[in-house]
């Protein structure tokens, strides 16, 4: 493990000019090689590749990241092309996750921040347009392949070739849930108003930005530099914070500015076309005891209104919180719990009766009620008691083998250039 966090600090220590070199160009747009080392970092404790040990992996991840970012912008012109968008929402639910799994497979946060060559902070700022070109890719590349399936030629054609490599199943739960957020109380949010009111009028007396920010602001990725955001595009931000940021006088301090975050202070340092240089303080609304046990209640009372699944399926629609599963039933997936990414509900998950609904569980989002459909027993795949998951098996890879041809097609419509990969030796 210290061979892999030397390596990769390394590879963040040489001359930044080497990082900042055109890796490749799709149509207008670039690809940095920090930005290639920086993803495949990310694969690398993922996939816990030392690359001291294994250089040829590592480099053989640093080919497979830049091609994958530039299926990435090809497949993010074709979305834009259609009209496809993802939520601000969605976007930072998949960072803290992709984040929590590293934090997981590296052991600690400071691990996972020498492995990453930078703090998860700005990781997270760096990172953050990779996630909603995988997510807007995911989007639209499901929405291209959603009429493909298969027979049951095809699925016993891809077990006669593939059962000597096929994977020991885990056991897997079918769950649903319905999120309730925390609802803060209108007490809570003027408290919150009323104290950047303050520290605003204070700056104004004394010009102290920095030393506000690092005393009190909320955003732990800004605040030990004063605040300071650096440089970001548009499309970084949720709207009400990039509104501000690109209609904003210089050099001026901004009033209150509410998002879902909380309150902010902005201050734009400078702007050029669609990048923005900016500066804020965040202050959240605290969740009170008294908020808790508001929305505690709320699940409490929706959860006793469960009877059966078709109760279920109808409250997720009418008051769940995730708008990534409400439309769906609630449905999160087959959940394997010894993989699962929130602590709170793996551990739920497997003590539940199924088709039954849970009490109410805390995590940090909020209340979640669950809802298992079926489990289903992991051991060696057999057609006789994995039907299901063969034809899932064999559908990807059809989808898998179609979208090799597609995106191999649709690439011959860009301008592509790729340039040598100069990445530390």
């Amino acid at each position: 493990m210290k061979k892999l966090l030397l390596f990769l600090t390394i590879i963040f220590a040489q001359n930044k000019i080497l990082l900042d070199q055109v890796s490749a160009i799709v149509d207008n747009k670039i690809v940095l090689l920090s930005d290639v080392v920086l993803a495949t970092n990310a694969l690398a404790v993922q996939q816990n590749i030392n690359p001291s040990i294994n250089q040829n992996a590592y480099k053989e991840l640093l080919n497979e990241s830049l091609e994958s970012m530039i299926e990435q912008l090809v497949i993010i012109k074709m979305a834009e092309q259609d009209s496809i968008e993802v939520l601000e929402k969605d976007i930072d639910r998949a960072l803290d996750k992709q984040i929590e799994n590293l934090i997981n497979q590296a052991g600690n946060k400071e691990n996972a921040e020498r492995m990453l060559g930078k703090k998860i902070s700005d990781f997270k700022r760096n990172y953050r347009d990779d996630i909603k070109g995988k997510l807007l890719s995911e989007k639209y590349t499901q929405q291209l392949t959603s009429n493909i399936s298969v027979n049951r030629k095809d699925v016993e054609n891809f077990y006669d070739t593939y059962k000597d490599s096929l994977p020991i199943l885990p056991t897997l739960y079918d769950t649903r849930h319905l999120l309730i957020e925390f609802s803060v109380s209108d007490d809570s949010n003027l408290k919150a108003l009323n104290k950047i009111q303050s520290i605003r009028q204070e700056i104004l007396e004394k010009d102290n930005f920095e030393e506000m920010a690092k005393q009190f602001s909320a955003d732990p990725g800004s605040k030990e530099n004063g605040g300071m955001l650096g440089t970001a595009t548009r499309g970084t931000f949720v709207k009400e914070f990039e509104q501000a940021a690109f209609t904003l006088d210089l050099n001026i301090l901004s009033e209150p500015i509410k998002t879902e975050f909380g309150y902010h202070l902005l201050y734009v340092l400078d702007r050029s076309g669609e990048k923005v240089t900016l500066k804020h303080i965040l202050i959240r609304p605290e969740i009170s005891d008294e908020d808790k046990k508001n929305t505690y209640l709320k699940a409490v009372e929706i959860a006793n209104q469960i009877k059966n699944k078709n109760d279920f399926i109808k409250l997720v629609s009418e008051f769940s919180d995730d708008d990534q599963s409400k439309n769906n039933g609630g449905f999160l997936g087959k959940i394997d719990v010894t993989q699962y990414g929130i602590k709170e509900l793996a551990e739920s998950i497997e003590k539940i009766e199924i088709n039954k609904a849970s009490n109410p569980i805390q995590t940090e989002f909020g209340f979640h009620i669950l809802w298992v459909d079926s489990k289903s027993e992991g051991g060696v795949i057999t057609k006789e008691n994995n039907w299901t998951q063969l034809e899932e098996f064999a559908l990807n890879k059809k989808k898998s083998e179609w979208y090799s041809n597609w995106i191999n097609d649709i690439k011959n419509n860009f301008y592509i250039k790729r340039n040598p990969l100069n990445y530390p030796q």
